[in-house]
């Protein structure tokens, strides 16, 4: 792990800002408070707080290697306790043999100023303080690094959700389109052509697309033109499609492929089961910093319902919270003869 000084541009500075706090401290001590001269109280602030703008950034190596979580507490303290002698040992000689280099051997000694019970008793109360910041950022730089890592796998399995949901559209869609094509192989192989060509267009486009990147409405309404087109060969004037959209919708962002279990649906429980013609109606305003789309289609209420697993609407809730982070951007409403799927995706994401 890197050395918080060397982290942070601004870490080196505030270090140094902090020494001379410290130095000052001492000066006014000795200066005001003892009445010594200007000399003396800046050679004793001096010796005694120049081992600690050393000293205090090796501190942080003891602390790197010095876990509670590994050591226990017992071991722990022992181990702070022994580098606390070391570190405040080499403090209070190399202090000393500081203000020796100025006053000569003549001098009282480092205790005219502060005596040496109280230097001792200074040094250790610092290297604590020094110990408990460095532990502050080293826990706060532990809980950062978690919050990323948190991220990054909030992501992968955000990724791997979305990847099994589009495992789960592309064969739904697949098996029926080719059962669509093998209905026409014999009685109308031109139209069944043209339905491959029109599938292989459209698997393209399907298969291309990231499930976790947004896409233009129109992109996705053309697609689903496309899909549209492929069944209506099929199904001819049973199926009707209309679109009524307001002019700035065509460049806003929904998920890729989103609308394209809805359409689906559509055809399975609504034409598919019905002899009368049935209009799938898309609408599309722009309120509020939301796109909304309602897609609605008649039904027949009196045939019997086709059986499924709800895979479609399951799909869409899902990437809605997914993609969003919310629950309620979907709404379903069932009415006699109408079903109606009311979607909203914000624009602000």
């Amino acid at each position: 792990m890197q050395h918080p000084l060397l982290k942070n541009r601004f870490a080196i500075p505030i270090y140094i800002a902090a020494w001379v706090f410290f130095a000052m401290l001492l000066f006014m001590i000795g200066w005001y408070f003892e009445g010594r001269t200007i000399y003396d109280s800046a050679v004793n602030a001096f010796s005694f707080s120049f081992p600690l703008l050393i000293l205090g950034a090796c501190i942080w190596f003891i602390v790197m290697y010095t876990s509670i979580e590994s050591l226990g507490f017992f071991h722990f303290f022992l181990h702070h306790l022994t580098a606390g002698l070391i570190v405040v040992g080499i403090w209070i000689s190399s202090a000393y043999q500081l203000r020796t280099m100025w006053f000569g051997t003549t001098s009282e000694g480092f205790d005219y100023l502060i005596p040496v019970h109280w230097q001792i008793f200074m040094a250790f109360g610092m290297y604590d303080y020094i110990v408990i910041v460095y532990y502050l950022v080293m826990y706060y730089r532990n809980f950062q690094d978690k919050l990323v890592r948190e991220s990054e796998l909030k992501e992968l399995v955000k990724e791997a959700e979305l990847t099994a949901l589009k495992s789960q559209i592309n064969p739904h869609f697949l098996f029926n389109s080719l059962n669509s094509v093998s209905s026409l192989t014999l009685s109308k192989p031109e139209l069944s052509r043209e339905m491959l060509v029109k599938l292989s267009t459209y698997l393209r486009y399907s298969l291309a697309q990231n499930l976790k990147e947004l896409n233009n409405l129109s992109n996705e309404l053309s697609n689903i033109r496309l899909y549209m087109e492929i069944e209506k060969v099929r199904f001819g004037d049973r199926l009707q499609l209309h679109f009524d959209l307001s002019p700035d919708c065509g460049k806003l962002k929904i998920p890729n492929l989103i609308l394209q279990p809805l359409y689906e649906n559509a055809i399975k429980f609504g034409v598919h089961e019905s002899l009368e013609p049935v209009c799938v109606l898309t609408k599309c305003r722009f309120e509020n910093d939301i796109l909304k789309i309602n897609i609605s289609n008649n039904f027949d209420p009196d045939s019997v319902p086709a059986k499924g697993n709800g895979i479609g609407l399951q799909n869409i809730q899902e990437r809605l919270h997914l993609i969003y982070g919310r629950a309620d951007l979907m709404r379903v409403v069932k009415k006699e003869d109408q079903f109606t799927v009311y979607l909203e995706f914000p624009q602000s994401l």
